[in-house]
């Protein structure tokens, strides 16, 4: 690798101080003053109705200082609500200047038994200049902010083993110190809030949690600051990651987000081979319902974006242009493929879907939040009203038709998809057919009462859903196997076309409403055979809990091996592709996290009941705990905050260029400076390779030059090399 660093060797660095330090600038004294403490309305208005619920101090069982003990109660059934909710209220006084380094601290002592039935934290405070007052009429200021306590922040139990165990009251409990950052940086906080929200549907009944160690800390302004890092070397004044990261060298292609012509000398062109916009070809790309549907229901008002005239609209807006010029800016391989790959994402999600769409529901589910069972959930505030009830059979045209369409309009040169023969097929190496559907908690409950559930572990999205209706139990009828299934059709191979010709006239095989719209040729869709269909995916994040990792094996493994048995199976996986997104943050867990749960799908690989594995969505997020401190990109970074995004890279790539034989493909989700959640990306914003680059390019020598940093990851290295 040519460097150009002037004597500076970005793969060695001895331990520059400790910098950031936080000192506390108010502590809540429980055993003097916990008299102050007063029980508040939330910050939502969301109060447990039943007088049972309280708080109280007690002395630590765990002999670690005095708690606050909260016991819960809350039934939704009684209540007639989903969410239930607790407040607490103590006074600062003196009260606390802001700064944008002010933190709220805490321990959260729980046990085993509480993790699938509270969903977060709320801070929340008054003001100086009234943000955060709470008034009568309820929250009116903007001076809040929420620490998540999901499950799936607690499920990495029986993984990696938690760093504090304690046995009380007949239960296992487990330590978590959490930490709030406040969302304005000038102003004054007169009382601290701290309000517990319940999980959505959860029952309570004396449950408990315990509270202790609460300060507020700012940085201390007598630290002596780490030294700025300086990236010396352009994006193209070093080696691009495909010379390293392609499949002729037997690993995975290397992407990024991004569409539209690709420049050779650009950051995408000289790095990357595959691309992905993040919202272009999401569902909302469907403006307007069909004529087809909008006929069946002529008195009905269907929604559009900002209310626009329904007539004034077409029915697509589907980003041509941006996907041919990627096709048009490469090179023709001798293979006869493109140079440059098109990932698309995605088919269906909860988020930006049409309103149109969002006013589906189904026929015979009445609930709009989970059911006893948990078999259905609306979308919350993603669906909008009014809202019209179809039975299934519509639901599939519908959906089956935006499937056929979307794709189709990529991957053919058929007229009635907007496609044509001068334009020629635009060739996608793989599409997200269903995004992040895993409700964000429920998976922790559902593999606590059985190892191998799933279904009632989904979203149940309220316009997906009625593809299914109330009949749960054939799963060849279920929304997500239906998904895929149609995907397959959109972009056939010779198997799947054959098959379709074959079992046209039977309704089981072929049913009516697949016909209705004349997505075929009088039974034959010969003429969309494809000789490389797209790669099929379910994308998902957080797949480092093993909980959340384990009820999406259930998934595809169940509806794998029944498409072997579908009539309409073409010698394709169902769900070809599992694709983990990697908006993470640096955690000394989280290499080792994600490597049981990657084995978890290896072996549906070794089983052939998958084909391959996707890291779709990479940015990194550095936490205030992390060494260096907390910073958010594009920030400069001092040189310790680089190195520790680098090693958490390294670690990331040592374990996926182990197993490079199980992965397709690794997609950045910027190409520089800041991602989304204000994380980092291999490039700064000036387009300099910082620490992750160089960390990406050779994960081992950058481990062994910052071994300063060994205790923080805890030993994950060794872990991933002997494992």
């Amino acid at each position: 690798m040519v460097l150009k660093t002037g004597g500076d060797d970005p793969y060695f660095r001895e331990d520059p101080g400790a910098g950031f330090l936080r000192i506390p600038v108010f502590e809540f004294d429980l055993e003097k003053n916990f008299s102050v403490w007063k029980s508040w309305r939330t910050s939502d208005g969301r109060v447990l109705p039943n007088p049972n619920s309280h708080f109280e101090l007690i002395n630590d069982p765990f002999e670690l200082g005095s708690l606050i003990l909260l016991t819960t109660y809350f039934d939704p059934s009684i209540a007639g609500k989903a969410f239930g909710g607790f407040g607490m209220r103590a006074p600062i006084s003196p009260a606390v200047e802001l700064n944008n380094q002010t933190y709220i601290e805490f321990d959260l002592y729980y046990p085993k038994s509480a993790a699938e039935k509270y969903m977060r934290f709320e801070i929340w405070s008054t003001s100086s200049g009234g943000e955060g007052y709470q008034s009568v009429s309820g929250y009116s200021g903007t001076a809040r902010t929420q620490i998540y306590i999901r499950t799936s922040e607690l499920d990495s139990i029986g993984v990696i083993k938690p760093p504090w165990i304690g046995f009380h009251d007949g239960e296992t409990w487990y330590k978590k110190t959490l930490c709030a950052v406040t969302p304005v940086s000038s102003g004054r906080w007169e009382y601290l809030n701290i309000d517990l929200h319940t999980e959505t549907g959860a029952k309570l009944e004396g449950d408990k949690l315990m509270l202790g160690n609460i300060k507020i800390t700012q940085m201390d302004p007598d630290h002596k600051a780490i030294p700025n890092v300086v990236n010396s070397n352009r994006f193209d004044e070093v080696e691009p990651f495909k010379s390293k990261y392609n499949k002729e060298n037997g690993s995975f292609i290397i992407g990024v987000i991004g569409t539209g012509h690709v420049d050779p000398n650009s950051i995408r062109g000289y790095h990357y081979e595959i691309f992905v916009d993040d919202n272009n070809l999401k569902p909302q790309c469907h403006l307007k319902p069909p004529a087809w549907l909008k006929n069946l229901f002529p008195n009905f008002e269907f929604r559009t974006e900002a209310d626009i005239p329904i007539d004034t609209l077409p029915e697509w807006k589907l980003p041509t242009e941006a996907y041919l010029s990627i096709r048009d800016s490469g090179k023709i391989r001798p293979d006869g493929t493109n140079e440059y790959k098109i990932h698309g994402h995605c088919l269906a999600w909860i988020n930006q879907s049409p309103p149109w769409m969002r006013q589906i529901v189904p026929e015979n589910i009445t609930s709009m939040q989970w059911n006893m069972d948990g078999y259905f959930f609306s979308g919350g505030t993603n669906a909008v009203g009014p809202f019209l009830k179809v039975n299934k059979h519509t639901a599939r045209r519908m959906y089956f038709d935006h499937i056929m369409y979307i794709m189709r309009h990529f991957m053919t040169t058929d007229p009635r998809y907007g496609s044509s023969k001068e334009r020629g097929v635009i060739p996608f190496h793989s599409f997200d057919v269903l995004n992040v559907e895993l409700h964000e908690s429920r998976h922790s409950m559902i593999i606590r009462e059985n190892t191998n559930k799933w279904k009632s572990a989904l979203r149940h999205v309220s316009w997906l859903i009625a593809l299914t209706d109330d009949d749960f139990n054939d799963l060849r009828q279920h929304y997500v196997y239906l998904l895929f299934k149609y995907a397959h059709i959109a972009a056939p191979n010779a198997q799947m076309a054959e098959k379709y010709k074959a079992g046209y006239n039977d309704p089981d095989i072929v049913p009516d409403y697949m016909k209705m719209d004349k997505h075929d040729c009088g039974g034959n869709i010969d003429d969309y055979i494809c000789d490389k269909p797209p790669i099929l995916t379910y994308n998902d994040y957080e797949i480092n809990i093993w909980s959340k990792a384990k009820v999406i094996y259930n998934m595809i493994k169940e509806l794998n091996a029944l498409w072997k048995t579908d009539p309409l199976y073409d010698g394709r996986s169902l769900i070809e592709c599992l694709g983990i997104q990697g908006h993470e943050w640096v955690t000394p867990v989280l290499v080792g996290n994600n490597h049981q749960s990657l084995l978890l799908y290896i072996e549906l690989i070794n089983e052939g009941l998958l084909d391959c594995i996707a890291y779709s969505e990479i940015d990194m997020r550095l936490p205030y705990n992390a060494p260096g401190g907390e910073a958010l990109a594009p920030a400069v970074l001092n040189q310790k905050q680089a190195d520790v995004l680098g090693y958490q890279h390294a670690l990331l790539f040592k374990m996926m260029d182990k197993y490079k034989n199980y992965i397709d493909h690794v997609i950045f989700w910027s190409q520089f400076g800041a991602s989304w959640m204000d994380s980092y990306v291999p490039f700064d914003h000036e387009k300099m390779a910082n620490q992750a680059y160089y960390a990406i390019m050779d994960p081992d020598r950058f481990i062994q030059g910052h071994s300063y940093l060994d205790s923080f990851f805890d030993g994950e290295y060794e872990k991933i090399k002997n494992s």
